[in-house]
């Protein structure tokens, strides 16, 4: 009996000291906010009769596609500064069964960036608004130590909280993918140009 015994703790004993070193440990999510001070916006819109209630009067994608040029020239966007399909496929991507055309503008100019956003016109339908700022090695790194900071910061204080001490990193998870140019959507309650950078941080405690 006592041999058994010996067995089953010898046995035991692995997945004991393993949920004992699990319970040992602090997985946090910090992160670091980068705000690049001269992105490029970009915006990109669709024209079609699919989406316009004067379709039925017979309006078709031309006569559409001539309100819009028209709506941009007046209020100081000239039409050569569209781009018309701006990647391999186009409007057939949308599913729609009548014709359309999908449209980019691009401009290094918040001010001209807000007079496109505002322009309206028949069969116009906006896709999406972004600005694509910059992450070069140096803003990276800085990233990095931001993040890093916060995560050890925040470990700190759950590790207090807990009456233990704050060890060494044991896991680092990186989730996001960071190269020299960054699309970030615009929001009108977020600064332009933001860059919200996210890490995984597994500490042991002592």
């Amino acid at each position: 009996m006592k041999q058994l015994l010996y067995v089953l703790l010898v046995v035991m004993m692995p997945s004991v000291m393993a949920a004992q070193e699990q319970s040992a440990t602090i997985k946090v999510l910090a992160r670091a906010i980068h705000v690049d001070s001269s992105p490029t916006y970009k915006a990109t819109v669709s024209i079609s009769p699919a989406y316009s209630s004067y379709a039925s009067d017979g309006m078709d994608f031309e006569e559409l596609r001539s309100l819009y040029q028209k709506a941009l020239e007046l209020q100081g966007v000239s039409w050569k500064e569209i781009k018309e399909r701006p990647y391999e496929f186009g409007f057939e991507t949308m599913g729609y069964d009548k014709e359309g055309a999908i449209y980019e503008f691009s401009t290094s100019s918040i001010e001209k960036m807000r007079t496109f956003l505002t322009i309206k016109s028949l069969g116009l339908q906006r896709l999406n608004s972004v600005a694509v700022i910059k992450i070069d090695e140096n803003v990276a790194k800085l990233l990095y130590g931001k993040a890093m900071e916060d995560a050890r910061k925040k470990a700190s204080l759950i590790a207090l909280t807990l009456g233990k001490e704050l060890g060494d990193v044991i896991t680092v998870e990186d989730n996001q993918y960071l190269n020299e140019q960054v699309e970030t959507s615009i929001y009108y309650d977020r600064p332009v140009g933001e860059y919200i950078y996210s890490l995984q941080v597994i500490f042991e405690t002592k």
